[in-house]
């Protein structure tokens, strides 16, 4: 019986889905068709670094990691000014689960010229930030692909905006393990990449739902 149960919603779930692909391939706009993009105020006060406003081991503390991590180190363009900051906010055995960057904080510091290099006018803009013995951060990443080097796409001037989620544990106040995931079917839209399944198409043309 409960094979049976397993089988038939399994097959309804498929033929849904199935459903719901037909139906956004002849909805769907194909990948020329507009990209709903978000009016975000302007960025006229730009977050900085700041002491932190309770003692290491406090829910405050690491609230302060993850406001301080993406909503000030990733909107710094100076590599002087970004050692400084993640000295003081990152652990030097920074264990890096994206594959995209090297381990360490030194991997993660030798990533960040290659986002402001692709994409100068970078933005990151925090939405959320969660902490109690992990910090989790959502936020969208906009901006202007202008330069060389990101992903292997040409620079035509694309706009991007996608969203993200990071997650990390803390040691000795400082943030250790990273893991992160990303809208990446989004940002493939946005920077021209072809031939995705359709049904992503139609998602990018609708307003982000935050």
């Amino acid at each position: 019986m409960v094979r049976r149960f397993t089988y038939v919603a399994v097959l309804v779930a498929s033929s849904a889905f199935a459903a719901y692909g037909d139906a956004s391939a002849q909805d769907s706009p194909k990948s020329d068709t507009a990209i709903a993009y978000t009016k975000f105020p302007p960025d006229t006060a730009k977050i900085v670094f700041t002491k932190s406003p309770a003692p290491v081991g406090t829910v405050e503390y690491n609230v302060w990691l993850g406001r301080m991590f993406n909503g000030v180190l990733f909107n710094e363009s100076s590599p002087e000014k970004q050692k400084q900051i993640a000295e003081q906010i990152v652990d030097e055995d920074y264990l890096q689960h994206n594959k995209l960057v090297e381990t360490g904080r030194k991997g993660l510091l030798a990533f960040m010229p290659y986002v402001f290099k692709a994409v100068p006018d970078t933005r990151f803009i925090v939405h959320d930030v969660f902490a109690k013995d992990r910090v989790v951060t959502r936020w969208t990443w906009t901006g202007t692909l202008t330069g060389e080097g990101f992903l292997g796409v040409a620079p035509k001037g694309q706009r991007i905006e996608f969203d993200g989620i990071d997650i990390w544990s803390v040691r000795n106040g400082k943030l250790y393990e990273h893991w992160d995931q990303f809208d990446w079917p989004r940002a493939f839209i946005e920077l021209g990449v072809q031939d995705l399944p359709k049904p992503f198409y139609g998602v990018a043309s609708q307003a982000y739902s935050r």
